[in-house]
């Protein structure tokens, strides 16, 4: 997600692990931040914009909202007693 502009229903849904064929659904029923030029147009999406979007969705489904930041960042590993 690195481009300054992804176009396309593939890239978009592509970046944020969902079927390219729910991208009307999407947007409409869950906010995804896309848009289209004109009713043919290609679909586009600013990638800081999908991350906050994958950032909303994470913390909806969670039972308390993890910290911002990276979302692709290890959890440190929890040391066990004795070993």
């Amino acid at each position: 997600m690195d481009s300054i502009c992804l176009k396309g229903a593939k890239d978009i849904c592509l970046a944020v692990g969902e079927n390219p064929k729910n991208m009307h659904q999407l947007v409409r029923m869950h906010g995804l931040p896309a848009w289209k030029r004109g009713v043919k147009g290609t679909w586009r999406a600013l990638p800081e914009d999908l991350r906050a979007w994958l950032r909303e969705q994470r913390n909806q489904h969670m039972e308390r909202p993890a910290p911002t930041g990276d979302l692709c960042q290890p959890r440190p590993r929890e040391s066990r007693p004795g070993g």
